[in-house]
C-alpha cells in the first residue's frame, strides 16, 4: 500500500454522491424533528437555577418520608413547608405567564417525587438482591447476582436531582433506533461496492495485477474503508450532539447517568457525558464491524446490491430482535444472545447497562456489554480475514 493507492480508494468511496446526499438528508431530518422542541416551555424554562435550594430541600428526611407516604404523588402544596422560600419567589416571577408558571410548578412536583422514587427503587432493588444472593446456590445465575451485588457495594452510584430534560435527550440520541440506524445505512451505502464495483466497471483485472500486489490493494481498501467509517460516525455524532444541545440545551452540570430516565438501577457511576462518549465509541466499533461485513460480502459478489441488502438485513434484523424481546434479568440466555450481541446494542448500550447484566462464556462471567464488544471484534477479524483470502485468491479473467 502507498499513499497514492490509499487516496485512490478513498476517492472511490467519497465520490459517491449518494453517500453525501443521504447524509445531508438524514441530518436535515434530525434537525427538523428536533427544532420543534427549541421553543418548548419545558426546555426554555427549568428549575436548574434553583438547584442549590432544591438540593437543600431533598436532603430533609421529613420530606422524603412525606413523598414516600403519598406513593410519590405529593403535590407542591404538601411539600411547601420543606421547600426554601427562594424557590417560590422564582416561580412567582413567572406568575404573569400562566403557561410557564404551570409548567414550572408541575415540574417541581414531578421531579421531586421522581427523585425520591428513584432512590427508593434502587435501595429496594439492592436489598432484594442481597436477600436473594444470601439464599442462592452456585449456578451461573447465582454468581451473576452475587457479582452485581458486589458491584453495587464497591461502586456507589449517586442519583442527583435531574432538573432539565437535556440529560435524557443526550443519552437518547443513540438510544432511539432510527438515528444510529441511519449512520449504519450510510456506511453500507458507501462500502457496498468496494469490490463488486470493480467487476462492474471492468477494472478488476488491472487491480489484481497491480505492482503493489493484491495484498497492497486489499490493505488500501480496508484502510480507506476504516477512514470513511470513522469520518461518517464522528461527523454524524458531532452534528447530532450539536443539534441536541441547541434544541434541548446541554446539561448544565455533570449530572450522573443514573439520574436520567431508565438508568436508576445502573451500576455505571459516570456522568451523562461519559455515557454519551461510551455510546459514540460503541457506534464507531459497530460501524467498523459492519463495514468489514459489507466489504467481505462485496468481495464475493458481482453486484453491490447483494452486500447492501445482506448487511442491511443483518443489522436491521438483529436490531429489531433486540428491541422486540425482553432481556432476561442478570444473565444472558441462549435465545437472547442475538439481540444482546447485536451491533445496535453496542451503539445504544442502554438496555445492557440499565442494571447489571452478565454473559457466561464457558463458565466465566463477563459483563454482557464487554461480551458484545469482544464478539464484534472477533466478527470483524473473521470478516476481514475472509475478505483478504477471497480477494487475494481471485482469478484474473481475460
Amino acid at each position: 500500500m502507498n499513499s497514492r493507492m490509499l487516496k485512490t480508494e478513498l476517492y472511490k468511496i467519497c465520490s459517491k454522491k449518494v453517500v453525501w446526499i443521504s447524509m445531508l438528508a438524514f441530518l436535515a431530518l434530525y434537525l427538523l424533528l428536533k427544532l420543534q422542541f427549541i421553543d418548548n416551555v419545558g426546555v426554555k424554562y427549568t428549575l436548574e437555577p434553583m438547584r442549590p435550594q432544591l438540593t437543600e430541600a431533598v436532603n430533609q428526611e421529613e420530606l422524603h418520608r412525606l413523598v414516600q407516604s403519598s406513593g410519590y404523588e405529593c403535590s407542591v402544596e404538601q411539600m411547601k413547608p420543606y421547600i426554601p422560600t427562594p424557590v417560590f419567589e422564582y416561580l412567582e416571577g413567572y406568575r404573569e405567564n400562566e403557561r410557564v408558571y404551570r409548567s414550572l410548578n408541575s415540574d417541581l412536583a414531578v421531579k421531586l417525587n421522581n427523585y425520591f422514587e428513584r432512590i427508593d427503587n434502587r435501595e429496594a432493588f439492592i436489598q432484594e438482591l442481597a436477600q436473594d444472593v444470601s439464599a442462592s446456590g452456585r449456578t451461573s445465575l447465582d454468581q451473576a447476582k452475587a457479582r452485581l451485588l458486589q458491584a453495587y457495594r464497591d461502586t456507589p452510584v449517586l442519583i442527583e436531582l435531574n432538573l432539565e430534560s437535556s440529560a435524557n435527550n443526550f443519552i437518547d440520541v443513540n438510544h432511539a433506533a432510527i438515528f444510529p440506524g441511519l449512520i449504519m445505512l450510510i456506511i453500507i451505502v458507501g462500502l457496498a461496492g468496494t469490490y463488486s464495483d470493480e467487476y462492474t466497471s471492468g477494472t478488476q483485472a488491472a487491480l489484481l495485477t497491480a505492482r503493489k500486489g493484491r495484498g497492497g490493494v486489499f490493505l488500501s481498501k480496508v484502510t480507506a474503508g476504516g477512514i470513511f467509517v470513522s469520518g461518517v460516525v464522528l461527523i454524524m455524532e458531532a452534528l447530532y450532539m450539536i443539534v441536541t444541545a441547541i434544541c434541548h440545551h446541554a446539561p448544565s452540570s455533570t449530572v450522573s447517568a443514573a439520574s436520567t430516565y431508565g438508568l436508576s438501577l445502573t451500576a455505571y457511576a459516570g456522568s451523562v457525558y461519559g455515557f454519551c462518549l461510551r455510546q459514540i465509541g460503541g457506534t464507531l466499533l459497530a460501524g467498523l464491524t459492519l463495514g468489514s461485513i459489507v466489504m467481505c460480502l462485496s468481495v464475493y459478489s458481482k453486484n453491490a446490491l447483494v452486500p447492501f441488502f445482506a448487511a442491511g438485513v443483518y443489522y436491521g434484523g438483529t436490531a429489531v430482535y433486540a428491541n422486540t424481546i425482553s432481556f432476561p434479568k442478570y444473565l444472558s440466555a441462549f435465545w437472547s444472545l442475538p439481540g444482546e450481541l447485536s451491533l445496535f446494542m453496542l451503539q445504544t448500550q442502554f438496555e445492557l447497562m440499565e442494571s447489571g447484566h452478565y454473559t457466561s462464556l464457558f463458565g466465566a462471567l463477563v459483563p454482557t456489554l464487554a461480551a458484545n464488544a469482544v464478539f464484534n471484534l472477533l466478527l470483524m477479524a473473521v470478516c476481514l480475514t475472509a475478505c483478504y483470502i477471497g480477494y487475494t485468491r481471485k482469478q484474473v479473467r481475460g
